[in-house]
């Protein structure tokens, strides 16, 4: 099946979501949820699929990550569309949050990094700030 529309693929889980991109059956798929009206968990392995410089995978369903090896000053690098965009930060310990000339946040206002990415990255930031708190203490 080869997903058209954007609201189609919100419908979606992730295997079919696989499974349009590759145009083919690699991934297995449930059926869609009565009460939610979305993908059940159907997958109960991790899965790569080689894909352009990279990996697909398809996970199991899950509503919360941890990323305990990445420390908060390391977390823009990560980020592959972040890159360009740090040496203009005026500060070389800028966070991305709260500074001002942030290469980063500029990109963000001229719509060359998405505001939606952006904000991911500042509550993941948000919570690897409060485990390194938690852990002095």
């Amino acid at each position: 099946m080869k997903l058209q529309h954007f609201q189609e693929i919100l419908e979606y889980g992730k295997s079919t979501l696989i499974n349009s991109i590759f145009d083919d059956n690699k991934a297995q798929e449930g059926s869609l949820s009565e009460k939610l009206q979305r993908g059940k968990n159907t997958t109960t392995s991790i899965m790569l699929y080689p894909f352009k410089d990279g990996y697909i995978a398809d996970t199991p369903g899950f509503s919360t990550f941890s990323i305990e090896e990445i420390q908060s000053n390391e977390l823009a690098k990560y980020y592959r569309e972040f890159k360009k965009y740090i040496p203009k930060c005026e500060y070389t310990n800028c966070q991305h949050i709260k500074e001002t000339n942030c290469g980063i946040k500029y990109a963000v206002e001229k719509n060359e990094i998405s505001k939606e990415r952006y904000e991911r990255y500042k509550k993941i930031m948000e919570n690897l700030i409060e485990r390194e708190a938690y852990k002095k203490w």
